[in-house]
């Protein structure tokens, strides 16, 4: 991962160490809450001083909020605009109060960020939307999105990506085209209602992707097989487009592009042959290229081979356990002994949400108003 030097000087120039400031970056992007052991964890440390400092310096600094939870535990809620500003986030949402389920989300995705800060992420819903839109060639329409009434009637605003699942890239030098991975984050729900909905809401998009990975990220194995073979009844209808009439649409587009009849294309046609021209680069589909146009070959042959030179569509499913911080929140956690950071699908356990934490979570809560 690579953070932006501006945005660490920047949180360095609020008062925190070069440490400090690259956790509260994380945070702030990928989550707003965290740990202690979240922060002793990132930066390597063993003694609860330190942690102590850097906890007394954020809530003293009126950056964060703490909560009391279970076994004396607290959370802290990174919620100062002043903070987001800093790194150019200051409309994430992360700021805003959030339910235990959200909260409990938030510190299991960021728990598996720091076990994985060689990904490289997609971390900005403008980040994803360039790649799958400017890089890839896909419609706007296709992204997983959700309309907004805006302050002026009738005014409304659409958003993408707003579940904020981690998204990026596995090193993989032997890659010559990078393979995105899509999550979701499981933080002890009762059933698979969520994950449902939210393989629907991508659909689209997954079959618009070449090649996709898929992870489940959880805090418990309860719904690692239910949810794989979920994804896998889905699967197929997310990986059954055909290449050979996206090749087909690109020949045509590129057309029209060529002999400069620029009204006969949309915005999002454009945007997808600049996508495609990096797609299909091949020598053995611009060899085809020409004589389609002219007609002296038909159609069906240019279908065949860009069938054939299509990359096989596969999309992998894998899970993943996090800590997630449950111990805070459970009253009667099971003995996580023996288990693994990452995981295969193994049997369907118990519920998880249980109501040991209600009556104790928010008991104590410590704010410093914002300077």
């Amino acid at each position: 991962m690579q953070f932006p030097e501006s945005s660490i000087e920047n949180l360095c120039g609020l008062g925190y160490t070069e440490d400090e400031a690259r956790f509260l970056y994380l945070v702030a992007t990928h989550s707003g809450y965290f740990s202690t052991r979240q922060y002793l964890g990132f930066t390597g440390a063993k003694s609860g001083e330190k942690s102590m400092a850097f906890t007394q310096k954020v809530l003293g600094k009126g950056h964060a909020t703490a909560r009391l939870l279970l076994r004396n535990g607290r959370i802290y809620h990174l919620f100062s605009r002043i903070v987001y500003r800093a790194i150019s986030r200051e409309n994430l949402r992360n700021r805003r109060e959030h339910s235990v389920e959200h909260i409990r989300t938030k510190l299991a995705t960021l728990d598996f960020v720091l076990a994985h800060l060689d990904y490289r992420y997609l971390e900005t819903e403008t980040e994803k939307v360039e790649y799958f839109c400017k890089e890839l060639g896909i419609s706007k329409e296709a992204l997983p999105a959700k309309r907004y009434a805006g302050a002026i009637r009738e005014k409304t605003t659409d958003r993408y990506f707003v579940d904020k699942f981690p998204m990026f890239f596995v090193p993989d030098s032997s890659s010559f085209s990078p393979v995105v991975t899509f999550s979701f984050v499981d933080p002890g729900l009762l059933s698979l209602a969520s994950f449902d909905t939210h393989l629907l809401d991508y659909s689209s998009l997954f079959s618009a992707v070449p090649q996709m990975d898929f992870i489940y990220i959880s805090t418990r194995p309860t719904h690692f097989e239910a949810a794989h073979k979920l994804f896998s009844a889905m699967a197929p209808k997310a990986t059954d487009s055909d290449p050979a009439m996206e090749g087909l649409r690109y020949f045509h587009f590129r057309d029209l592009w060529e002999r400069k009849l620029y009204g006969y294309l949309t915005i999002d046609q454009i945007e997808f042959l600049k996508g495609a021209k990096e797609r299909y680069r091949d020598p053995r589909i611009e060899s085809l290229y020409r004589p389609f146009n002219s007609g002296q070959i038909p159609a069906n042959v240019v279908i065949e081979q860009f069938r054939k030179l299509a990359r096989k569509r596969e999309a992998s499913f894998r899970t993943e356990l996090v800590d997630g911080q449950a111990a805070l929140f459970e009253a009667n956690l099971p003995s996580r002994k023996g288990r693994k950071t990452e995981t295969q699908v193994n049997g369907v356990g118990e519920a998880t949400f249980r109501t040991g934490f209600r009556p104790i979570f928010g008991a104590e809560t410590q704010k410093v108003e914002e300077n």
